[in-house]
C-alpha cells in the first residue's frame, strides 16, 4: 500500500511539474493582457479609412501621455502659425511610432490632411450664426479657419450624415437615440466632423446633469492664437450639429468642420485631437 501511494505521489509530482509551466504561462499572459491599454484613432475629413485600435504597454502609454504634455508646452510657446506647423507635423511622426495612424495612410498624407488649406466641408449655417443671447462675448472664445489641438474629457464626434440624422430625430423626439451613435461609428464618410465638448445627461426624475469638458485646447487661426485650459462647454447652439449617444447623453458642439485625427487615450477616457477646423466656439458658462 505504501509503495502504491508513493508511486501515485511520484506520478502526480511529474504531472504537476509538466502542467505548472503552462499554468504559469497562462497567468503571466493574462496579467500582461490586463496591463495593456487599448488606444483607438479615428480619421476625420477623408473617406475610406476605418478606426484603428492598438494595444500599448503601460510604459508606452505613459510615454505617449508625456509626449502630449511636452507637445502642449511647445505649442504654448508659439507666436505664429509658421511656428506651429512643424510641431503639428512632428506630432504625426510621433503618433506613427505607436501605430496610431489610420492603416493605409502615410505620415505625409496625414500631415497634408491636418494642415491642408482646402477643406471638403458640409455646413448648414454660415459662420457666426450659431450663437444666441445666452452666451456673452465675455464668456466665450471663438476662432475660425484654424489649426487645432486638444486633449479633453466628455468629448464625442459625428460625421455630417449622423449629425443631420441627429437633428431630425432630436426634433422629432425619436426615442431610440442610440441609433445615432451606431450610425456615427459605422459612417465611412467622416468629412467635416463635429466635435462635441461637454455632456448633458438626462437623469429622470431629477432633470439633467451637465458635465463640462476638462482639459486643454490650442487654436491658431483667423483670430490669432487661442489657449483654453480647465473646464468648458461647447457653445455652438445650432441643433443641426447636436451629438446624441444612447438614450440619455447629448454632447454640445464646440468644433465644426474638423479634419484630422482623433485619438482615445484610453478609449473610455480623454480624447486627443489634431487637425484643422472651420469654427471653434466654447464657453466657460454652463448651458
Amino acid at each position: 500500500m505504501k509503495r502504491k501511494c508513493l508511486a501515485v505521489g511520484i506520478i502526480l509530482l511529474f504531472i504537476g511539474v509538466a502542467v505548472a509551466p503552462s499554468i504559469n504561462s497562462s497567468v503571466v499572459k493574462s496579467s500582461n493582457d490586463n496591463d495593456l491599454m487599448e488606444v483607438t484613432s479615428q480619421v476625420c475629413g477623408i473617406q475610406g479609412f476605418r478606426n484603428t485600435t492598438v494595444k500599448l504597454t503601460k510604459e508606452q502609454y505613459q510615454n505617449l501621455e508625456q509626449y502630449l504634455v511636452d507637445f502642449r508646452a511647445r505649442l504654448n510657446q508659439t507666436t505664429t502659425r509658421e511656428e506651429a506647423v512643424p510641431l503639428f507635423k512632428d506630432a504625426v511622426v510621433e503618433l506613427n511610432k505607436y501605430g496610431l495612424l489610420p492603416k493605409g495612410m502615410s505620415v505625409e498624407r496625414v500631415q497634408k490632411l491636418i494642415l491642408g488649406g482646402n477643406q471638403n466641408l458640409l455646413h448648414l449655417r454660415p459662420l457666426g450664426e450659431r450663437k444666441n443671447s445666452f452666451y456673452s462675448s465675455s464668456s466665450t472664445y471663438e476662432n475660425n479657419n484654424c489649426l487645432i489641438a486638444g486633449y479633453t474629457t466628455f468629448t464625442a464626434s459625428n460625421g455630417p450624415i449622423a449629425s443631420i440624422i441627429s437633428y431630425f430625430l432630436f426634433n422629432l423626439n425619436f426615442p431610440i437615440f442610440g441609433l445615432i451613435g451606431f450610425l456615427s461609428d459605422l459612417n465611412p464618410i467622416q468629412i467635416s466632423s463635429v466635435i462635441g465638448l461637454c455632456e448633458i445627461q438626462r437623469n429622470p426624475p431629477y432633470g439633467y446633469i451637465t458635465n463640462p469638458a476638462i482639459g486643454w485646447i490650442y487654436t491658431n487661426g483667423d483670430n490669432g492664437i487661442g489657449k483654453w485650459n480647465g473646464s468648458f462647454y461647447g457653445a455652438i447652439t445650432d441643433q443641426f450639429y447636436v451629438i446624441i449617444r444612447g438614450v440619455f447623453s447629448i454632447y454640445l458642439p464646440g468644433i465644426v468642420g474638423f479634419s484630422g485625427i482623433k485619438i482615445g487615450i484610453p478609449l473610455a477616457g480623454p480624447y486627443f485631437y489634431l487637425g484643422k477646423a472651420r469654427e471653434v466656439l466654447i464657453s466657460n458658462k454652463a448651458p
